[in-house]
């Protein structure tokens, strides 16, 4: 049976959901993410300077067109907290 790591199951999951584009800022814990985007090649990246900036482009970027969906990429720790912001 062929195995799948999960960081490469959840951009595969994204892809086929339409997601074209992410917005975020890399960290420790979300870097294997990060790389398996990199490798898979069919979701672009935008980098932030903090997550709550990319809460608001992922946000703005789901407004701009009809069919965007927005995603917004943390690391562990307060990033979680930090993108509440962006969804109000």
């Amino acid at each position: 049976m062929a195995r799948m790591r999960a960081v490469d199951a959840a951009v595969l999951v994204l892809a086929k959901e339409g997601i074209d584009a992410a917005f975020g800022v890399p960290g420790a814990a979300i870097n294997p993410f990060y790389s398996a985007m990199r490798r898979a090649g069919n979701i672009s990246h935008v980098l932030a300077r903090h997550v709550e900036g990319a809460s608001h482009m992922a946000e703005g970027y789901t407004r701009a067109q009809p069919g965007n969906i927005g995603v917004c990429i943390g690391t562990s720790g307060p990033a979680g907290t930090d993108m509440i912001t962006g969804l109000y």
